[in-house]
């Protein structure tokens, strides 16, 4: 694809971000690959997942993977109108992930922009973290602690209480029993997500599908204004999207963080053009996000819809900050065709049968001395 700029061969990564020691190496699934692995239990899924989910099983088991979920799961298992088949979806994630989440895409753009801005000459943003890039909730996901809470004087007895009320077995421990079951029913979602009772109190999964479609829409009028002024493809068409990028997904974040120097970003970077190219390849998720983007827009006829936002709200923070990525071929092949993508070292395995060759091949963990 030509270009007009050379792109830088690093990032800036996020100092306030800690991440998981390995192994375990952090395994990304798409949706896809969930319903297949749920597959596996009525005999439906294609071929290679039965042997995926038995090393998925096994490398899980031993300590050499882990397979986080994102918020992007989440909305897609809510898309599965059949609860019974969310269900499925959410039982098979749980055993592998065990409600372990990735950190948010707009809570990681907050400390990668931080980072990238305190590179620049007389910029210091003090410290607010460490935060952690896995968390043990759904809410994690959307940068809120989770997990239950009680301000009475027997945690313990509350939990069983609710458990026994609820007919939820208790366990070894009836707060981590109430806590997985709570868990479980927010990935799962509500029976009906259009039932009366929920409706009436301000309910609905609408919102998120409207944003996301907004989104969408943003990347379709691109289209247009590309194909109204074709030799932006021919050359500057990565300046677009970054600049797009910059002021759509990251405006709120940037100028907020701006305005308390009481400046912004076009003095920081003295409104030169190289400068704010570098600055937005400087940060993981912007960076697979831009790049991702700029491969589709080669392309007029590609018609986005809301799903590819969600595809690239996943693969902007699985790429930089996961070992391994199992997407459908269209966006494997989006992201491994991008060179500037290389050096983040992810394996883009092309099938269940070369995932669970990979997997079957992770060295155990050392033993503890």
């Amino acid at each position: 694809m030509p270009g007009t700029y050379e792109i830088r061969d690093a990032v800036v990564w996020p100092t306030d971000l800690s991440l998981p020691t390995r192994p375990p190496k952090l395994v990304y699934l798409d949706m896809l690959g969930w319903i297949n692995l749920a597959e596996v239990a009525v005999g439906n899924a294609p071929a290679g997942y039965d042997r995926l989910l038995k090393s998925c099983r096994k490398a899980r088991a031993e300590g050499r993977a882990h397979f986080p979920l994102s918020s992007t799961h989440l909305l897609e298992v809510y898309n599965i109108a059949s609860v019974d088949r969310r269900r499925a979806r959410a039982a098979v994630m749980e055993e592998l992930s065990d409600f372990s989440y990735l950190m948010g895409r707009p809570q990681l753009q907050q400390l990668e922009v931080e980072s990238a801005l305190n590179q620049i000459p007389g910029v210091n943003i003090p410290p607010q973290g460490p935060f952690a890039l896995l968390g043990p909730s759904v809410w994690w996901a959307f940068g809120k602690e989770g997990n239950l809470v009680t301000n009475g004087p027997d945690p313990v007895g509350a939990a069983k209480h609710v458990c026994q009320a609820m007919g939820i077995a208790l366990g070894d421990d009836a707060v981590v029993s109430l806590s997985r079951w709570c868990e479980r029913q927010l990935l799962t979602g509500p029976d009906d997500h259009e039932a009366p009772e929920l409706v009436s109190i301000g309910y609905t999964i609408d919102t998120w599908r409207d944003i996301l479609q907004k989104r969408a829409d943003q990347e379709n009028y691109l289209v247009q204004q590309l194909d109204a002024d074709p030799h932006w493809r021919k050359g500057r068409l990565r300046d677009v999207i970054s600049a797009r990028e910059l002021e759509i997904e990251l405006g709120d974040v940037v100028a907020s963080a701006t305005a308390a120097m009481k400046t912004s970003i076009g003095k920081l970077l003295d409104y030169d053009r190289k400068k704010l190219r570098d600055f937005t390849d400087r940060m993981p998720t912007t960076r697979v996000a831009v790049s991702v983007k700029e491969y589709f827009h080669y392309d007029n006829q590609h018609k986005w819809a809301s799903n590819d936002m969600n595809d690239i709200d996943a693969i902007a923070i699985a790429v930089p900050y996961c070992d391994a990525v199992f997407t459908d071929r269209r966006t494997r092949t989006a992201v491994a065709s991008r060179r500037d993508l290389d050096f983040f070292g992810t394996c883009l395995p092309s099938g269940p049968e070369e995932l669970a060759d990979w997997l079957d091949g992770l060295p155990a963990p050392a033993a503890d001395t």
